[in-house]
């Protein structure tokens, strides 16, 4: 853990100065920083006499300006400043470890002050995570959601310093039941029209699994011996399906087809004939038509009404938002009466069977699908209203 906040610590320095040299960081204050670099050159060359300058200088501040900060916590007796004398000590101890990649010659000749700082860190830790879980303890005797959610970070802390330390992972649990707000999500028909059978069951089908959080968990039934914090009403003010609307459109197509011969005669009635001796004729043609009627049907159903947000311990309305599910049933038609045979071939293509008007019962079924869906989406787009 030590290695590993040092690490942290020395990423940050290299993205804040960026590409400073060793003395340029030291002339900024940027000890720790300095010390990396340094230690880096002098890995290569260890008779590099400016960056044993910049090592000796950056490593004594550094290294100085944390024991002082240590004397003053301690001296201070804030028992929340453990954490910050364990992550000072184990500063101290990772800077420790990359200075100790040198040659030892090379560190007697800097003078550097190199201390064992073990059991003070085993220490601080141990008062840190002491401190956390005394704290989380104190906060689970309080009442409300807040002073929860604030335990099961501390003893988050408690575990990132023992990963079994004392009853954390069961107190974890109860500052996690403690602090979750529990959301019970209801439906209520205010329209005063009576509801198809399955209609509320399909509505409070709703899969509310995914939109749970940390700290929320949603409910589409009550469970037994459970408080809800807050209640989701799916308020039905609007229930309504329109008449059944026809209407019907009649155009026709026609075209001039041959039915026959028409013969030439002569001013004695007698039939022509042509140099070869044939009959003279011309075609005979005749117009037929094909009449179609074209169908519209429309019926509509709609679901209206608002998604309310209670505070179920203060029965307050904390925000309402107003939904509208409206579904649409449309059929076009085409009918021939008559010889098909003149319609063009878009129109013959259009020709089928009227399909029959859905019952009320399955246009209100698809609507309530439809409205599941819309306050899905208001749900989730308020999910931190109910924090």
């Amino acid at each position: 853990m030590m290695k590993y906040l040092y690490s942290i610590l020395l990423i940050s320095a290299l993205c804040i100065a960026g590409c400073e040299s060793s003395r340029t960081a030291l002339r900024k204050g940027h000890y720790d920083l300095a010390v990396s670099k340094a230690v880096k050159k002098l890995g290569k060359n260890p008779a590099d006499q400016k960056q044993l300058s910049v090592l000796g200088e950056a490593f004594k501040k550094v290294q100085q300006s944390d024991l002082d900060r240590i004397i003053f916590l301690k001296k201070e007796g804030s028992p929340d400043s453990w954490d910050d004398i364990f992550n000072i000590y184990s500063k101290i101890k990772g800077r420790q470890q990359l200075v100790k990649t040198l040659p030892e010659q090379l560190i007697s000749s800097l003078g550097l002050q190199l201390i064992n700082c073990d059991e003070e860190l085993i220490q601080a830790k141990q008062k840190a995570a002491e401190y956390f879980y005394a704290h989380a303890l104190a906060l689970l005797e309080k009442p409300g959601r807040n002073s929860a959610r604030q335990a099961y970070s501390d003893l988050e802390r408690v575990k990132s310093y023992y990963n079994n330390f004392r009853e954390t992972d069961a107190l974890m649990a109860k500052a996690l039941e403690q602090g979750t707000s529990n959301v019970l999500f209801r439906m209520k028909n205010q329209s005063h029209v009576i509801l198809p059978a399955g209609f509320e069951e399909e509505l409070t089908k709703i899969s509310l699994y995914e939109l749970n959080q940390k700290w929320t968990k949603y409910y589409t039934a009550e469970q037994k011996n459970m408080a809800y914090d807050y209640i989701i009403l799916v308020n039905m003010k609007v229930i309504d399906v329109s008449p059944e609307s026809i209407k019907e459109t009649h155009y026709t197509e026609s075209k001039e087809i041959q039915d026959g011969w028409n013969y030439v005669l002569d001013a004695r009635g007698n039939v022509k004939k042509d140099s070869l001796g044939n009959d003279i004729k011309t075609p005979k043609m005749k117009r037929i038509s094909c009449e179609v009627v074209e169908t519209f049907k429309k019926k509509v159903a709609r679901i209206s009404g608002s998604v309310d947000y209670i505070n179920n311990s203060t029965g307050q309305l904390m925000k309402s938002e107003p939904v509208i599910s409206d579904t649409f049933f449309e059929n076009v038609s085409d009918i021939a009466i008559g010889d098909m045979n003149v319609l063009k071939p878009e129109t013959k293509a259009k020709i089928k069977p009227p399909m029959p008007f859905p019952g009320d019962g399955e246009l209100l079924m698809q609507s309530a699908g439809n409205l599941k869906k819309m306050v899905k989406d208001i749900i989730w787009n308020n999910r931190q209203l109910l924090n």
